[in-house]
Protein backbone atom coordinates (compact mmCIF):
# COMPACT_ATOMS: atom_id res chain seq x y z
CA UNK A 1 0.00 0.00 0.00
CA UNK A 2 1.29 3.63 -1.05
CA UNK A 3 1.69 5.93 2.24
CA UNK A 4 -0.72 8.88 1.44
CA UNK A 5 1.59 11.42 1.56
CA UNK A 6 3.69 9.36 -1.10
CA UNK A 7 0.41 9.23 -3.34
CA UNK A 8 0.07 12.85 -3.31
CA UNK A 9 3.24 13.52 -4.22
CA UNK A 10 3.48 11.08 -7.23
CA UNK A 11 -0.04 12.62 -8.05
CA UNK A 12 1.12 16.19 -8.19
CA UNK A 13 4.50 15.14 -10.13
CA UNK A 14 2.40 13.22 -12.82
CA UNK A 15 0.13 16.55 -13.01
CA UNK A 16 2.74 18.55 -13.60
CA UNK A 17 4.33 16.58 -16.46
CA UNK A 18 1.23 16.37 -18.41
CA UNK A 19 1.10 20.59 -18.30
CA UNK A 20 4.78 20.88 -19.25
CA UNK A 21 4.22 18.42 -22.03
CA UNK A 22 1.06 20.29 -23.32
CA UNK A 23 2.44 23.73 -22.90
CA UNK A 24 0.03 24.75 -19.79
CA UNK A 25 0.65 25.71 -16.63
CA UNK A 26 -0.09 23.40 -13.81
CA UNK A 27 -1.50 27.03 -12.15
CA UNK A 28 -3.37 28.47 -14.48
CA UNK A 29 -5.61 25.15 -14.73
CA UNK A 30 -9.42 26.54 -14.04
CA UNK A 31 -8.62 30.48 -14.97
CA UNK A 32 -11.31 31.87 -16.74
CA UNK A 33 -9.60 33.41 -20.34
CA UNK A 34 -6.94 35.39 -18.81
CA UNK A 35 -4.23 37.20 -19.96
CA UNK A 36 -1.21 35.09 -19.11
CA UNK A 37 1.62 34.04 -21.01
CA UNK A 38 3.72 30.97 -20.27
CA UNK A 39 7.04 29.86 -21.24
CA UNK A 40 7.32 26.35 -22.42
CA UNK A 41 9.73 24.09 -22.32
CA UNK A 42 10.86 24.39 -25.70
CA UNK A 43 10.82 27.98 -25.32
CA UNK A 44 7.62 29.45 -26.79
CA UNK A 45 5.52 32.26 -25.09
CA UNK A 46 1.86 30.97 -24.81
CA UNK A 47 -0.06 34.05 -24.44
CA UNK A 48 -3.76 33.42 -23.19
CA UNK A 49 -6.46 35.37 -25.25
CA UNK A 50 -7.96 38.64 -23.06
CA UNK A 51 -11.24 38.69 -22.09
CA UNK A 52 -13.51 40.86 -24.30
CA UNK A 53 -13.57 43.95 -22.74
CA UNK A 54 -16.32 45.76 -20.38
CA UNK A 55 -18.74 47.92 -22.11
CA UNK A 56 -17.44 51.59 -21.28
CA UNK A 57 -19.84 53.66 -19.21
CA UNK A 58 -19.64 57.15 -20.11
CA UNK A 59 -17.38 59.32 -18.32
CA UNK A 60 -18.87 62.58 -16.45
CA UNK A 61 -16.53 65.73 -17.15
CA UNK A 62 -15.96 68.50 -14.90
CA UNK A 63 -15.21 71.70 -17.32
CA UNK A 64 -16.40 74.20 -14.85
CA UNK A 65 -15.35 77.91 -14.03
CA UNK A 66 -12.20 76.56 -11.08
CA UNK A 67 -9.89 76.26 -13.24
CA UNK A 68 -6.69 78.72 -13.48
CA UNK A 69 -6.00 78.49 -17.09
CA UNK A 70 -7.20 76.58 -19.93
CA UNK A 71 -6.47 75.27 -23.30
CA UNK A 72 -8.05 73.50 -26.30
CA UNK A 73 -6.39 71.69 -28.96
CA UNK A 74 -3.46 73.70 -30.26
CA UNK A 75 0.64 73.70 -30.98
CA UNK A 76 2.37 75.73 -28.34
CA UNK A 77 5.55 77.03 -29.87
CA UNK A 78 6.76 78.95 -27.74
CA UNK A 79 7.95 78.48 -23.64
CA UNK A 80 5.52 78.06 -21.51
CA UNK A 81 4.92 77.57 -17.64
CA UNK A 82 1.77 76.00 -16.41
CA UNK A 83 0.68 76.46 -12.34
CA UNK A 84 -2.78 76.42 -10.92
CA UNK A 85 -5.07 73.87 -11.69
CA UNK A 86 -5.61 73.90 -15.99
CA UNK A 87 -7.85 72.16 -18.00
CA UNK A 88 -6.82 70.75 -21.17
CA UNK A 89 -9.76 69.71 -24.22
CA UNK A 90 -8.24 67.54 -26.65
CA UNK A 91 -4.76 67.53 -27.40
CA UNK A 92 -1.94 70.47 -26.29
CA UNK A 93 1.07 69.50 -28.29
CA UNK A 94 4.66 71.03 -27.53
CA UNK A 95 6.53 72.07 -30.41
CA UNK A 96 10.34 70.91 -31.15
CA UNK A 97 11.25 74.46 -30.06
CA UNK A 98 9.43 74.86 -26.85
CA UNK A 99 9.63 74.05 -23.56
CA UNK A 100 6.62 73.18 -21.19
CA UNK A 101 7.81 73.90 -17.59
CA UNK A 102 5.48 73.06 -14.67
CA UNK A 103 5.86 74.41 -11.26
CA UNK A 104 5.14 72.06 -8.01
CA UNK A 105 1.65 71.45 -6.96
CA UNK A 106 0.12 71.91 -10.20
CA UNK A 107 -3.04 70.05 -11.57
CA UNK A 108 -3.62 69.37 -15.23
CA UNK A 109 -7.12 67.68 -16.24
CA UNK A 110 -7.90 67.08 -19.67
CA UNK A 111 -11.12 65.94 -21.56
CA UNK A 112 -12.29 65.61 -25.05
CA UNK A 113 -12.63 68.15 -27.44
CA UNK A 114 -16.17 68.42 -28.10
CA UNK A 115 -15.12 69.99 -31.87
CA UNK A 116 -12.89 66.91 -32.81
CA UNK A 117 -13.37 64.44 -30.84
CA UNK A 118 -9.86 63.89 -29.90
CA UNK A 119 -9.15 62.27 -26.29
CA UNK A 120 -7.55 64.83 -23.80
CA UNK A 121 -3.95 63.88 -24.13
CA UNK A 122 -0.14 65.84 -23.54
CA UNK A 123 2.21 65.55 -26.86
CA UNK A 124 5.52 66.80 -26.39
CA UNK A 125 7.82 66.97 -28.87
CA UNK A 126 9.60 69.81 -27.60
CA UNK A 127 10.60 69.14 -23.64
CA UNK A 128 8.90 68.84 -20.48
CA UNK A 129 10.58 69.62 -17.08
CA UNK A 130 7.93 69.11 -14.68
CA UNK A 131 9.25 69.04 -11.53
CA UNK A 132 7.04 69.20 -8.12
CA UNK A 133 7.98 68.10 -4.56
CA UNK A 134 7.16 66.05 -2.20
CA UNK A 135 4.03 67.76 -0.23
CA UNK A 136 3.33 69.27 -4.04
CA UNK A 137 3.00 66.85 -6.02
CA UNK A 138 2.56 67.77 -9.85
CA UNK A 139 -0.84 65.75 -10.95
CA UNK A 140 -1.76 64.82 -14.55
CA UNK A 141 -5.51 63.51 -14.52
CA UNK A 142 -8.90 63.30 -16.18
CA UNK A 143 -11.13 66.02 -15.11
CA UNK A 144 -13.38 63.40 -13.41
CA UNK A 145 -13.78 61.69 -10.58
CA UNK A 146 -13.82 58.24 -12.65
CA UNK A 147 -10.37 56.71 -11.96
CA UNK A 148 -11.10 53.87 -14.96
CA UNK A 149 -8.07 53.18 -17.06
CA UNK A 150 -9.16 55.45 -19.98
CA UNK A 151 -10.37 58.19 -19.47
CA UNK A 152 -7.64 60.12 -20.98
CA UNK A 153 -5.14 59.63 -23.63
CA UNK A 154 -2.00 60.36 -21.40
CA UNK A 155 1.45 61.99 -21.93
CA UNK A 156 3.08 61.39 -25.34
CA UNK A 157 6.88 62.38 -25.64
CA UNK A 158 8.12 61.55 -29.09
CA UNK A 159 11.21 62.11 -31.04
CA UNK A 160 12.22 64.29 -28.67
CA UNK A 161 15.76 63.64 -27.13
CA UNK A 162 16.23 66.33 -24.52
CA UNK A 163 16.23 66.46 -20.78
CA UNK A 164 12.63 65.51 -20.50
CA UNK A 165 11.88 65.14 -16.55
CA UNK A 166 9.17 64.39 -14.53
CA UNK A 167 10.00 64.44 -10.85
CA UNK A 168 6.77 63.85 -8.07
CA UNK A 169 4.67 63.67 -10.31
CA UNK A 170 1.44 61.58 -10.06
CA UNK A 171 -0.49 60.04 -14.07
CA UNK A 172 -4.02 58.44 -12.97
CA UNK A 173 -6.72 57.19 -15.61
CA UNK A 174 -4.92 56.74 -18.51
CA UNK A 175 -4.99 54.47 -21.28
CA UNK A 176 -0.99 54.65 -21.56
CA UNK A 177 0.03 57.28 -18.65
CA UNK A 178 3.43 57.63 -19.89
CA UNK A 179 4.66 56.84 -23.76
CA UNK A 180 8.34 57.86 -24.94
CA UNK A 181 8.95 56.80 -28.50
CA UNK A 182 12.30 57.66 -29.78
CA UNK A 183 12.73 59.77 -27.06
CA UNK A 184 15.02 60.12 -23.88
CA UNK A 185 12.88 61.01 -20.55
CA UNK A 186 13.52 60.60 -16.93
CA UNK A 187 11.42 59.88 -13.89
CA UNK A 188 12.06 60.72 -10.25
CA UNK A 189 9.55 59.82 -7.33
CA UNK A 190 6.79 59.73 -10.18
CA UNK A 191 4.01 57.51 -9.57
CA UNK A 192 1.56 55.93 -12.11
CA UNK A 193 -1.66 54.01 -11.12
CA UNK A 194 -4.86 53.12 -12.60
CA UNK A 195 -3.78 53.13 -16.54
CA UNK A 196 -4.26 50.75 -19.06
CA UNK A 197 -0.49 50.80 -19.46
CA UNK A 198 1.24 52.51 -16.72
CA UNK A 199 4.90 53.47 -19.16
CA UNK A 200 5.51 52.60 -22.56
CA UNK A 201 9.04 52.93 -23.83
CA UNK A 202 10.00 52.01 -27.43
CA UNK A 203 13.42 52.94 -29.29
CA UNK A 204 14.25 55.49 -26.20
CA UNK A 205 16.72 56.00 -23.03
CA UNK A 206 14.27 55.40 -19.87
CA UNK A 207 15.33 55.82 -16.40
CA UNK A 208 13.35 55.77 -13.03
CA UNK A 209 14.71 56.44 -9.61
CA UNK A 210 11.76 55.47 -6.76
CA UNK A 211 8.34 55.87 -7.35
CA UNK A 212 5.78 53.22 -8.91
CA UNK A 213 3.40 51.64 -11.00
CA UNK A 214 0.13 50.48 -9.86
CA UNK A 215 -3.53 48.76 -10.63
CA UNK A 216 -2.74 48.75 -13.93
CA UNK A 217 -3.16 46.29 -16.70
CA UNK A 218 0.56 46.24 -17.56
CA UNK A 219 2.72 48.20 -15.31
CA UNK A 220 5.96 48.68 -18.19
CA UNK A 221 6.06 47.76 -21.77
CA UNK A 222 9.83 48.25 -22.93
CA UNK A 223 10.59 47.73 -26.29
CA UNK A 224 13.96 48.28 -27.99
CA UNK A 225 15.09 50.64 -25.01
CA UNK A 226 17.23 51.02 -22.77
CA UNK A 227 16.06 51.64 -19.27
CA UNK A 228 17.09 51.56 -15.89
CA UNK A 229 14.96 51.11 -12.87
CA UNK A 230 16.10 52.18 -9.28
CA UNK A 231 14.38 51.73 -6.05
CA UNK A 232 10.79 51.66 -7.88
CA UNK A 233 7.84 49.55 -6.76
CA UNK A 234 5.58 47.91 -8.88
CA UNK A 235 2.80 45.67 -7.63
CA UNK A 236 -1.01 45.48 -7.96
CA UNK A 237 -1.00 44.99 -12.03
CA UNK A 238 -1.96 42.03 -14.10
CA UNK A 239 1.36 41.86 -15.62
CA UNK A 240 4.83 43.95 -14.12
CA UNK A 241 7.26 44.30 -17.37
CA UNK A 242 7.41 43.21 -20.09
CA UNK A 243 10.80 43.34 -22.17
CA UNK A 244 11.29 43.02 -25.60
CA UNK A 245 14.71 43.07 -27.85
CA UNK A 246 16.08 45.73 -25.27
CA UNK A 247 18.59 45.93 -22.00
CA UNK A 248 17.39 46.61 -18.67
CA UNK A 249 19.10 47.15 -15.26
CA UNK A 250 16.87 46.70 -12.07
CA UNK A 251 18.79 47.51 -9.06
CA UNK A 252 17.02 47.75 -5.47
CA UNK A 253 13.54 47.35 -6.58
CA UNK A 254 10.09 45.90 -5.50
CA UNK A 255 7.49 43.70 -7.66
CA UNK A 256 4.95 42.13 -5.87
CA UNK A 257 1.44 41.26 -6.36
CA UNK A 258 1.81 41.00 -10.15
CA UNK A 259 -1.29 38.53 -10.70
CA UNK A 260 0.48 37.58 -13.94
CA UNK A 261 4.35 37.62 -14.15
CA UNK A 262 6.54 40.03 -12.47
CA UNK A 263 9.34 40.46 -15.29
CA UNK A 264 8.46 38.64 -18.45
CA UNK A 265 11.50 39.16 -21.39
CA UNK A 266 12.16 37.90 -24.47
CA UNK A 267 15.51 38.27 -26.13
CA UNK A 268 17.15 40.98 -24.12
CA UNK A 269 19.95 41.80 -21.80
CA UNK A 270 19.40 41.89 -18.16
CA UNK A 271 20.69 42.90 -15.03
CA UNK A 272 18.87 42.37 -11.84
CA UNK A 273 20.77 43.26 -8.55
CA UNK A 274 19.09 43.71 -4.88
CA UNK A 275 15.71 43.55 -6.11
CA UNK A 276 12.43 41.89 -4.68
CA UNK A 277 10.24 39.68 -6.50
CA UNK A 278 7.25 38.42 -4.27
CA UNK A 279 3.80 36.90 -4.59
CA UNK A 280 3.41 37.47 -7.78
CA UNK A 281 2.01 34.60 -10.63
CA UNK A 282 5.75 33.90 -11.70
CA UNK A 283 8.80 36.35 -10.77
CA UNK A 284 10.63 36.41 -13.73
CA UNK A 285 10.05 34.47 -17.31
CA UNK A 286 13.12 34.89 -19.64
CA UNK A 287 13.34 33.78 -23.13
CA UNK A 288 16.14 33.81 -25.47
CA UNK A 289 18.08 36.44 -22.93
CA UNK A 290 21.64 37.13 -21.15
CA UNK A 291 22.51 38.84 -18.03
CA UNK A 292 22.57 38.22 -14.24
CA UNK A 293 20.52 37.91 -11.24
CA UNK A 294 22.29 38.39 -8.18
CA UNK A 295 21.59 39.40 -4.27
CA UNK A 296 17.51 39.15 -5.08
CA UNK A 297 14.91 37.49 -3.86
CA UNK A 298 12.64 35.34 -5.32
CA UNK A 299 10.03 34.20 -2.96
CA UNK A 300 6.20 33.37 -2.45
CA UNK A 301 5.47 33.49 -6.20
CA UNK A 302 2.52 31.42 -7.39
CA UNK A 303 3.62 29.32 -10.11
CA UNK A 304 7.12 29.76 -11.24
CA UNK A 305 10.11 31.52 -9.18
CA UNK A 306 12.62 31.40 -12.17
CA UNK A 307 11.54 30.34 -15.54
CA UNK A 308 14.00 30.10 -18.53
CA UNK A 309 13.91 29.05 -21.70
CA UNK A 310 17.29 29.09 -23.97
CA UNK A 311 18.56 32.00 -21.84
CA UNK A 312 22.24 32.52 -20.55
CA UNK A 313 22.02 33.74 -17.40
CA UNK A 314 24.52 34.18 -13.90
CA UNK A 315 22.26 33.42 -10.99
CA UNK A 316 24.38 33.80 -8.28
CA UNK A 317 23.34 35.01 -4.08
CA UNK A 318 19.86 35.22 -4.26
CA UNK A 319 16.83 33.31 -2.22
CA UNK A 320 14.75 31.46 -3.81
CA UNK A 321 11.97 30.62 -1.77
CA UNK A 322 8.65 29.47 -0.84
CA UNK A 323 7.47 29.47 -4.61
CA UNK A 324 4.42 27.42 -4.80
CA UNK A 325 5.39 26.05 -8.02
CA UNK A 326 9.19 25.53 -8.92
CA UNK A 327 12.22 27.58 -7.81
CA UNK A 328 13.84 27.57 -10.82
CA UNK A 329 12.84 25.72 -14.16
CA UNK A 330 15.48 26.04 -17.29
CA UNK A 331 15.53 23.96 -20.93
CA UNK A 332 19.32 24.62 -21.70
CA UNK A 333 22.47 24.27 -19.85
CA UNK A 334 23.44 27.70 -21.04
CA UNK A 335 23.11 29.57 -17.70
CA UNK A 336 24.40 28.59 -13.81
CA UNK A 337 23.46 29.17 -10.59
CA UNK A 338 25.88 29.38 -7.48
CA UNK A 339 25.59 30.49 -3.94
CA UNK A 340 22.07 31.01 -3.64
CA UNK A 341 19.82 29.70 -1.57
CA UNK A 342 17.07 27.49 -3.37
CA UNK A 343 14.95 25.60 -0.71
CA UNK A 344 11.32 25.04 0.10
CA UNK A 345 9.63 25.42 -2.77
CA UNK A 346 6.65 23.62 -3.15
CA UNK A 347 6.99 20.98 -6.36
CA UNK A 348 10.36 21.55 -6.86
CA UNK A 349 13.47 23.64 -6.39
CA UNK A 350 14.80 22.74 -9.39
CA UNK A 351 13.33 21.27 -12.81
CA UNK A 352 15.21 20.77 -15.91
CA UNK A 353 13.13 20.93 -18.90
CA UNK A 354 15.77 19.98 -21.34
CA UNK A 355 18.62 17.72 -22.20
CA UNK A 356 21.94 19.10 -20.77
CA UNK A 357 23.19 19.16 -17.90
CA UNK A 358 22.44 22.21 -15.77
CA UNK A 359 25.61 23.32 -13.32
CA UNK A 360 23.62 24.19 -9.78
CA UNK A 361 26.87 23.80 -8.06
CA UNK A 362 27.56 25.74 -4.44
CA UNK A 363 24.14 26.44 -3.47
CA UNK A 364 22.49 25.71 -0.42
CA UNK A 365 19.16 23.30 -1.08
CA UNK A 366 17.45 23.44 2.85
CA UNK A 367 18.84 19.87 3.65
CA UNK A 368 22.42 18.93 4.53
CA UNK A 369 22.34 15.40 2.75
CA UNK A 370 22.03 14.25 -0.95
CA UNK A 371 18.55 12.38 -0.49
CA UNK A 372 16.98 15.28 1.01
CA UNK A 373 18.08 17.22 -1.80
CA UNK A 374 17.29 14.77 -4.63
CA UNK A 375 13.77 15.13 -3.56
CA UNK A 376 13.47 18.53 -4.71
CA UNK A 377 15.03 18.39 -8.01
CA UNK A 378 13.23 17.14 -11.32
CA UNK A 379 16.31 15.88 -14.02
CA UNK A 380 17.46 12.84 -15.49
CA UNK A 381 16.94 10.37 -12.13
CA UNK A 382 14.18 11.22 -12.39
CA UNK A 383 13.35 11.13 -16.38
CA UNK A 384 16.44 9.36 -18.18
CA UNK A 385 15.71 11.97 -21.39
CA UNK A 386 16.80 14.54 -19.01
CA UNK A 387 19.88 16.38 -18.17
CA UNK A 388 21.08 16.23 -15.04
CA UNK A 389 21.18 19.28 -12.36
CA UNK A 390 24.86 18.83 -11.05
CA UNK A 391 25.02 20.17 -7.66
CA UNK A 392 27.81 19.01 -5.77
CA UNK A 393 30.07 20.76 -3.82
CA UNK A 394 26.84 21.43 -2.09
CA UNK A 395 27.04 24.57 0.91
CA UNK A 396 26.42 23.24 4.44
CA UNK A 397 24.87 26.13 5.73
CA UNK A 398 22.64 28.92 4.03
CA UNK A 399 24.90 31.32 2.22
CA UNK A 400 25.88 34.29 4.14
CA UNK A 401 23.86 37.57 3.74
CA UNK A 402 20.92 36.55 2.36
CA UNK A 403 17.49 37.33 4.56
Amino acid sequence: MIPCGSFIRIFLFLAFLLCVGCGQSLFSLGKDNEAVSHLTATGQTITAPLPLPAERKPVCYDTGAQYTASYHTSVLKEDVTLSGKVLISGVLTIAPQATLNIVPGTVISFVPDKNSNHEGALVVQGRIAAVGIADKMIVFKAATLDTSQDSWRGIIVLGSEKNNLLDYCRIEGASVGLDSIFSTISLKNTSILSCGIGIRIQGSLFQAIGGSVSDSEVGYVLIDSEASLRDVFCSDNTKGILLSRGSLSVKGSSFSRNTSCALEAVDSKIKVFGATFSKNGTGLALSGSEGTIEASKIVENREYGLQLAHSRMKISGNRIFMNTGVGIMSDTGDSAAWGNTISLNGLYDFYNAGTDDFRAIGNWWGASTVKGQKRRIFDKAVDRSRGSVLTTPELSVPPAGIL
